[in-house]
């Protein structure tokens, strides 16, 4: 399979600029091969579902690395290999690194993550199925997108992963750390909340992920076309 990685990104001028510099720097020495396209909505609020999907627009890959524009995984080698052997998506992290100011600085510098792996705004903790990176088909993407509902951060990652579960399978979970560049704090309700809407939005996807895939399907179906296409 050809691989396409997909970042969705908006610039701000500063931290988040540097961290992707770096980040696609990453992907273009540790995967020369693979195809990266990043992508983002113009104007409004934040919309992770359009960026991917006008990233999607341009991408070659009959496989998916949807990977955020601040982290890095080791990992994703062991995920795309089990895709091809027939998982239906996979997630190749298991705890995130969330490096503070200083550590991601020193990351600039040229010191490898892992050796500032113990400097972290938190805890290191198990990373969210759909959030930071995800492997899959892009037909499985094609047919069990981010909703772009959801607007802001927060839900969006959590509703997706309910989602491919429900219509796609369970995940392969791989173990490598994730780490993830330090960058101020987008705006939201607290740290698991993005906004009022989203977290109705994501409370329906988890009373449909009870009630079975087709709950799940009529949920996505409600979907509305996408926005102009974006950069």
């Amino acid at each position: 399979m050809t691989v396409t990685v997909l970042v969705p990104w908006r610039p701000d001028g500063g931290h988040r600029d540097r961290a992707w510099a770096w980040v696609r720097r990453w992907w273009a020495a540790t995967h020369p091969d693979w195809q990266v396209v990043a992508g983002t909505n113009v104007g409004g609020p934040w919309v992770k579902a359009n960026a991917v999907g006008y990233a999607l627009t341009r991408a070659d890959g009959d496989m998916l690395v949807i990977a955020d524009a601040d982290v890095i995984c080791h990992g994703v080698d062991l995920a795309v290999d089990a895709v091809e052997r027939g998982a239906p998506w996979a997630v190749p992290h298991g705890n995130v690194h969330r490096l503070t100011e200083l550590a991601t600085t020193a990351v600039f510098s040229g010191v490898k993550p892992a050796s500032v792996a113990g400097a972290t705004t938190q805890d290191p903790y198990r990373g969210l199925d759909g959030g930071g990176i995800t492997v899959l088909p892009r037909i499985v993407y094609e047919q069990v997108p981010l909703d772009p509902r959801f607007q802001g951060w927060g839900g969006e990652d959590e509703s997706w992963a309910l989602a491919l579960t429900s219509l796609a399978g369970p995940s392969w979970r791989g173990t490598a750390p994730l780490y993830h560049l330090w960058h101020p704090p987008q705006e939201r309700l607290n740290r698991h909340v993005g906004s009022a809407p989203s977290r109705a939005l994501q409370v329906r996807y988890q009373y449909a992920a009870k009630h079975g895939p087709a709950a799940v399907r009529a949920l996505l179906d409600e979907t509305p076309l996408p926005a102009p296409a974006g950069m």
